[in-house]
């Protein structure tokens, strides 16, 4: 079955046709190419014109600089005679809806205007044209243009060109899958890095590798959309700009601190001791009892007794003491977790220190005798100093999501830590 139909006046462009038809057997094969002179045998022509149309995507038709002119031996112009074979295969194929007419000029020819065409032939001039140059350079670039043509509305494919890859069809494109992956991944770790607020170093690392998959991600989805694969071009460009504003932020509390020293997990002291069953039953609880110092000098610590003593002394109990909180204090349920608690006043400064030493959150708080509120824009806590002042145990409770955990902090003294952790944290507790 041939492929592409070569139709041209005899007298005005046969060196032309051949050889055209040599460059496009050498491109689709002997198969795929019908010259009508060639091809047609004794019998009805028209019959023999319309099942070689029937066969063809692509109608090639020759123009060149004596086209329009072309007259018979009787002088009378061709193209307008109705039994002109070469104006019926043109009639023909412009009737085809399947099949792609293509005008070729060459010999410098110029298209005809509409009304020096006959009425059957003057769609003509709605075609594409193609131009073969006389240049022998630019011949070869003419003729590959129109190989590409005949590929891409006629389906055929080069016998030196690789199977095309399937495209969707226009219309039914969808999103690119690419690019909503990478705003996904970008848009949960936001969302995770603005309710969990500053979170330590290795966490942050993490969160850059995923952000640099989706920033890849974002990249081929665009290009998908740029090359006609897939739409959403706004999508992609969204993926890209959070993504690449994302990876900033991070990077920037990366490098907003120094070098950081070896872990601390390796210098922490032992953890508390697990509670068991037949343990003694906690002693009452201890108010501070308060009384005036001769001459009216103010309140002063007298002692500190059970509540139930306390309430049978005969001294009056007047107020509590403000407990103190200052110091180095660890993390009962992560060890390698160190809170710096400075008091001044009535207001204590926590500060929280991961692993490496850095920095990961900061809050104010406000004792109330031997309880510390701490009240910040991402959550509320309740502190109580045990009896000997060693142990902060409460809870915290997230604004965002209502959620409440359990704290507990044990004071450490400088002197039972690794030196070098010491050092670390002395300048904060002095």
């Amino acid at each position: 079955m041939a492929g592409i139909f070569i139709s041209y006046r005899e007298r005005d462009s046969k060196g032309w046709a051949l050889s055209l038809r040599d460059r496009l057997v050498e491109a689709f094969g002997e198969d795929k190419v019908f010259l009508d002179k060639d091809a047609l045998r004794a019998g009805k022509w028209k019959d023999q014109i319309e099942r070689a149309l029937g066969d063809c995507n692509v109608v090639l038709v020759v123009i060149g600089r004596g086209w329009l002119n072309a007259a018979d031996d009787q002088g009378r112009q061709r193209l307008l005679l109705e039994d002109d074979v070469h104006r019926r295969e043109i009639a023909l194929a412009l009737l085809r809806l399947d099949v792609t007419v293509i005008p070729v000029l060459v010999d410098g020819a110029a298209m005809p205007k509409t009304d020096e065409l006959p009425a059957d032939i003057r769609d003509l001039r709605q075609q594409q044209t193609r131009a073969i140059s006389d240049s022998a350079a630019h011949r070869k670039v003419d003729l590959d243009g129109l190989i590409g043509d005949i590929r891409r509305v006629g389906g055929l494919i080069a016998k030196s060109d690789p199977a095309p890859t399937p495209q969707p069809a226009p219309g039914i494109l969808k999103n690119s899958g690419k690019a909503i992956a990478a705003l996904s991944i970008a848009g949960l770790i936001v969302l995770a890095v603005a309710s969990e607020g500053i979170a330590d170093r290795n966490t942050n690392i993490g969160y850059l590798v995923l952000l640099a998959i989706a920033l890849w991600l974002g990249m081929r989805g665009y290009s998908d959309v740029k090359s006609g694969m897939r739409r959403g071009r706004n999508l992609s460009l969204a993926a890209l700009g959070v993504t690449g504003l994302a990876s900033l932020g991070l990077l920037g509390t990366l490098t907003q601190s120094t070098a950081p020293p070896p872990p601390l997990a390796n210098n922490l002291i032992a953890p508390l001791p697990a509670a068991t069953s037949n343990a003694e039953p906690a002693p009452p609880p201890i108010k501070t009892v308060l009384a005036k110092a001769e001459g009216g000098s103010p309140q002063k610590l007298v002692k500190s007794v059970p509540v139930a003593k306390a309430e049978k002394a005969s001294e009056p109990i007047q107020s509590l003491e403000t407990a103190d909180f200052h110091g180095l204090w660890q993390d009962g349920h992560d060890f390698t977790i160190f809170y710096v608690l400075r008091q001044e006043n009535q207001t204590v400064y926590l500060q929280q220190y991961n692993g490496y030493g850095a920095l990961t959150f900061e809050a104010t708080g406000v004792p109330h005798g031997s309880e510390l509120k701490i009240d910040h824009p991402r959550l509320t806590a309740s502190l109580a100093l045990s009896d000997g002042g060693q142990q902060l145990a409460g809870s915290a409770k997230e604004r965002a999501n209502g959620l409440s955990r359990p704290i507990m902090l044990r004071k450490v003294d400088l002197d039972s830590l690794d030196p070098q952790v010491a050092q670390l944290f002395r300048p904060f507790v002095q």
